[in-house]
């Protein structure tokens, strides 16, 4: 059943207070009273739609998670591209320019989120939801080249997740284009390849 107007309304003041408050203070020092005043409202509206700070971070943690999980269609970059060249070039404008794009656009979020002094649950659901893309994927051995597949995923996801906070947190922060190019060739190339290729050439 769809929210009434007036109840997203509020719902988008209180996340934004929120947010806003992690911009200046550290979580555990956040109260009610802080997000409250910030959102303009009272304390029993606040606890008329979350029961605490902490689940107010986990909703928006889970709406940000499922709008970068909507932004690309994996399985059917996968299932529809068999040629190598064809699979590279769906893979990179279908999913890695969508997700770096998401990303750059939500920018102070996510800039927020990953300087969190605890562990931000978002890097777990992004690992989630990597595993269970990688999981429709799998040989009946549950690998991937004969990689079992929770190593292939503590791998990669950790790899890609790892990369991603360092360039939200970047002051220097290269652009979308080329962060989606250097990502392209560390997945494609392989990182040891690329180590070794300078002595080569």
């Amino acid at each position: 059943m769809q929210e009434d107007r007036r109840v997203r309304k509020t719902k988008a003041a209180i996340k934004h207070a929120f947010i806003n408050l992690l911009k200046i203070k550290a979580l555990d020092n956040i109260t009610i009273q802080d997000i409250t005043s910030q959102a303009d409202i009272n304390r029993g509206t606040f606890y008329l739609h979350y029961e605490d700070k902490y689940i107010l971070l986990s909703k928006i943690e889970d709406e940000y998670t499922l709008a970068l999980s909507s932004a690309v269609d994996f399985d059917r970059v996968i299932m529809q591209n068999d040629d190598l060249e064809d699979f590279a070039k769906h893979f990179t404008e279908d999913i890695l320019i969508k997700v770096v794009t998401y990303l750059y656009d939500h920018i102070d979020f996510y800039k927020v989120i990953f300087s969190l002094e605890r562990k931000s649950q978002i890097e777990n659901k992004i690992s989630d939801i990597i595993l269970n893309n990688m999981k429709k994927h799998v040989s009946k051995n549950n690998t991937i080249a004969d990689i079992p597949l929770d190593y292939f995923h503590s791998y990669t996801a950790g790899a890609m997740i790892s990369l991603i906070k360092h360039w939200v947190q970047d002051e220097q922060r290269m652009a979308p284009d080329t962060l989606v190019e250097h990502i392209f060739k560390i997945i494609f190339n392989g990182p040891l390849r690329l180590l070794v290729r300078p002595h080569n050439e």
